[in-house]
């Protein structure tokens, strides 16, 4: 009865929320522009704080803010209130744990109500001690290094970290420290004083930020309706109505365009830019994407006898691990998939990180015949495997399995290619890490340090590590203490070393592989002028003031 009573009252809410939204758009303009946009993949629901999806991240920048803003246009760490942000300025204190916040003035939520420094310390302490469970491995991510968030006074937020770290204004400056209304989570459900599990799921359905456009229409996984918000605090949003819809398939996404059915089309595969450069009235842009697309094998994986979780993957020994990843020619792939156009790397760096970059490293290698000598010297040929994959999440990622399955199959191990929309339960095949099958995955840059994307997975703790992907050979405590040594070292060359020391680990272990940057690609009408910024985390759709050009606004 509880229960019900709170789904009553949130479907309340929702209605009341929605029709005063709906009321206060009715207004209508004679040069009126809307904009729509076909998408490959849409969200289930809007929580940045908890998400760390590439789908998700597409949607957050429009509508919901961070307390600091970032320069997407380059590829510098650069901060400051130009940029957007809710606060009109920050200090760092010498210690390099102390950062005062001045929150803007005159900030207004989507609702109506005004933004507060209460809503700043929710957002912010709601993420240090979490109440929803699945927020517990971002809070982890991106503030474990966060003692407390205190008020100084009515204007001034203050964060306090337990230890210097010159990544906490990156931190603050993502989608997981975004400012939510504090208020009007709380009234979603139940207890009006209190921020209940409920509340967070129901908020993602109706959300309600302080950014240029409000969500008016939200169908999960199927469509997003963004118009102006009148009210902003900055530069005026540039369109009135923004719609977003799902169209799964890359070839119904380029004739829909063509079709006039939509405006600009995300993640068109590189075999289909023809089509639409060809097209009178449309062209094509794009650019190498700061994620990795990966594979990787079983991990620790479930023992398909007895069910229960193994201490490492039975089927993928090192051995096994290391010829399949020789044996895998990426400079092919990014040939014949990406036209060239990717970017393969020698190890697991962007250069996005400065100084951080280490392209040098020798992590990830095509060798042929060392694949085919560890296959014959450890009687691994005929070993069956299952590649578990989405058909249509990766661009090109079906077609990239079906490729290496015929390279895995000329060191005699074969490979049977599984597509699925829809992951199985822990335990059941198709899971993470289950015994015997091997899976493709992404690791996007999060944020330009090697931290925020090889660690955002693969740090102790990271996403690829709580899954079971990875028992590092070293021992867990050891290789613990080996990232801890890298995460905290402030000097550029000796944090590059340890980086380093993690790499030689990962190349003996061989339980992933990265195989390139993709080039991904839009398609759209050819009075549109926009490119993918490279300040970004992937795929982000920005429509703010200043960062997409049509012809028709001018």
């Amino acid at each position: 009865m509880e229960k019900t009573m709170k789904i009553k009252k949130f479907v309340r809410n929702l209605f009341i929320i929605l029709t005063s939204i709906s009321s206060l758009s009715l207004t209508s303009f004679a040069n009126a522009v809307e904009i729509k946009v076909g998408v490959l993949n849409l969200s289930a629901t809007f929580a940045p704080a908890q998400s760390h999806s590439n789908v998700d991240s597409q949607f957050f920048v429009n509508m919901m803010e961070p307390l600091i803003g970032k320069n997407a246009k380059n590829m510098d760490n650069e901060f400051g209130p130009m940029f957007g942000g809710l606060a009109e300025s920050y200090e760092i204190h010498p210690s390099k744990q102390i950062i005062d916040f001045k929150i803007r003035k005159g900030v207004k939520f989507h609702n109506g109500d005004d933004m507060t420094i209460e809503d700043v310390l929710f957002s912010l302490q709601s993420m240090i001690n979490v109440t929803d469970p699945i927020r517990t491995e971002r809070s982890k991510e991106f503030f474990g290094n966060i003692a407390r968030a205190e008020a100084l006074d009515e204007n001034t937020v203050r964060v306090i970290t337990k230890k210097p770290d010159f990544l906490t204004e990156l931190f603050l400056s993502s989608q997981q420290s975004m400012i939510y209304p504090k208020k009007y989570l709380m009234s979603l459900t139940g207890d009006p004083d209190i921020d209940e599990i409920s509340d967070y799921r129901a908020f993602g359905l109706a959300p309600v930020g302080t950014g240029p456009y409000k969500v008016t229409s939200f169908n999960p996984r199927v469509e997003i309706v963004y118009e102006r918000h009148d009210d902003y605090w900055g530069e005026k949003a540039p369109y009135d109505k923004i719609t977003m819809v799902r169209i799964p398939e890359a070839a119904a996404r380029v004739t829909a365009l063509i079709n006039g059915e939509i405006d600009l089309a995300t993640n068109i595969a590189p075999d289909q830019l023809a089509t639409i450069d060809n097209s009178p009235g449309y062209k094509t842009t794009g650019a190498v994407t700061p994620l990795f697309h990966v594979i990787y094998f079983g991990g620790a994986g479930y023992d398909r006898e007895s069910d229960a979780l193994s201490g490492g993957s039975k089927t993928f020994t090192k051995e096994l691990r290391q010829a399949m990843v020789s044996a895998v020619d990426r400079d092919l792939l990014n040939d014949a998939l990406w036209f060239g156009k990717s970017v393969v790397p020698s190890t697991h760096s962007y250069p996005n990180y400065g100084k951080f970059y280490t392209p040098d490293f020798d992590t990830f290698s095509y060798d042929i015949e060392k694949a085919k000598k560890l296959i014959k010297d450890n009687n691994l040929e005929g070993t069956k495997i299952e590649f578990w994959t989405d058909p249509y999440y990766y661009t090109n990622g079906l077609l990239a399995a079906q490729a290496m399955a015929e390279m895995w199959k000329e060191i005699g191990i074969d490979v049977t290619i599984r597509t699925t929309e829809t992951w199985a339960a822990k335990g059941e095949p198709g899971s993470w890490g289950y015994n015997g099958q091997m899976q493709n995955w992404s690791n996007p840059m999060y944020y330009a340090d090697p931290h925020g994307s090889f660690g955002k997975m693969w740090a102790p703790g990271g996403a690829g590590m709580t899954r079971e992907l990875w028992n590092p050979s070293i021992g867990m405590e050891a290789y613990t203490e080996l990232y801890n040594e890298f995460r905290w070292e402030l000097d550029p060359e000796i944090r590059n070393a340890k980086y380093g020391e993690i790499m030689d680990l990962v190349k003996e272990d061989a339980f992933m592989l990265v195989l390139y940057q993709p080039f991904e690609s839009y398609g759209m009408r050819e009075d549109l002028h926009w490119d993918p910024f490279p300040g970004h985390i992937p795929y982000v759709l920005d429509f703010r003031a200043g960062m997409f050009e049509d012809d028709r606004l001018n």
